[in-house]
């Protein structure tokens, strides 16, 4: 019995300290890359290495070559078995204001093991509050709108059903 409490505290231990030293600003870059294929770059971005994740800080998104947003924190924690990104204070560009919001306060994307088919987004902004998940079992995005505020510039893109405004795409 002995053994067996040695030989698992033993491996628990390693794969905590591999999790605390990993290399996660490779995680970032790779991301990075994957988006450049898709037309989205992340510029003048400051990364700093955390306990459980990574926070960037002062970036610039552009897609395909337009300048959409600046984002003034971003941190990830990576977990096993628990996932979270958090956003905070996007501010939009004017150029795409007839289509966007005009900032972000917050946002967070969170995975967890207990609802592996979802992916639950919640945040805040100038359009009121979001709430909802990314589902990958139907392939869709579904985001509820409440304590709605200034939705204008994209309010062609929301439907309406007895629950309120919500936003939903297909992938």
């Amino acid at each position: 019995m002995q053994m067996v409490k040695r030989t698992v505290g033993g491996f628990l231990l390693l794969v905590l300290f591999l999790w605390i030293l990993a290399p996660k600003e490779e995680i970032y870059y790779w991301m990075e890359h994957k988006l450049a294929k898709e037309g989205i770059v992340i510029s003048n971005e400051q990364i700093k290495d955390t306990f459980w994740g990574l926070e960037i800080s002062d970036a610039d998104i552009y897609l395909k070559g337009i300048k959409v947003a600046e984002i003034g924190l971003v941190k990830l924690n990576l977990f096993f078995l628990y996932n979270q990104l958090s956003i905070q204070s996007v501010l939009t560009d004017k150029g795409i204001g007839s289509f966007a919001p005009k900032s972000i306060d917050a946002l967070e994307a969170t995975f967890s093991i207990l609802k592996p088919y979802k992916v639950a987004i919640e945040g805040s902004g100038s359009f009121g509050t979001i709430s909802g998940g990314l589902y990958w079992t139907n392939r869709k995005l579904l985001l509820r709108f409440s304590n709605v505020k200034d939705i204008r510039p994209f309010k062609k893109f929301l439907k309406k059903d007895k629950k309120g405004l919500y936003y939903e795409k297909k992938y």
